[in-house]
C-alpha cells in the first residue's frame, strides 16, 4: 500500500502546484478589483473615482460616540469642499473620521 501511494505523490504534487498557481494569480487582483471584491457598501462608480492629488484629510476632524453628528459632519464638509472633493470622494473618506467606538 504504501508504494502505490509513493507512485500518486508526482501526479498529486503537480496537482497541489497547479492549485497554488491558481491561487497565487487570484491574489494578483488589480487594484479596482480588490476595492469591488471587498464588499464596499459604495457603489463601483463612486469606488472608481481617483482620489485629488493634493487631498489632505483633515487632521482636527475624527467622530466619537456622543459628539455630536449633525456638527462633525457639517465641520467634515466644509473642509472636504475647500479641498475640492467630489462627493464620490467624500463618501468614500467620511469613515476614516470615526474613531474605534464610532466605527461599530
Amino acid at each position: 500500500m504504501a508504494a502505490s501511494s509513493l507512485q500518486n505523490t508526482p501526479d498529486e504534487l503537480e496537482m497541489m502546484e497547479q492549485r497554488l498557481a491558481e491561487l497565487e494569480a487570484k491574489q494578483k487582483n488589480t487594484p479596482e478589483e480588490y476595492t469591488t471584491d471587498r464588499h464596499s457598501p459604495f457603489t463601483e462608480d463612486i469606488l472608481a473615482k481617483p482620489l485629488p492629488k493634493k487631498l489632505k484629510m483633515p487632521q482636527l476632524i475624527s467622530y466619537e460616540d456622543g459628539n455630536d453628528p449633525v456638527g462633525h459632519l457639517d465641520r467634515y464638509t466644509s473642509w472636504m469642499e475647500l479641498q475640492g472633493a467630489s462627493d464620490a470622494i467624500m463618501y468614500r473618506a467620511f469613515p476614516l473620521t470615526f474613531e474605534n467606538r464610532a466605527m461599530r
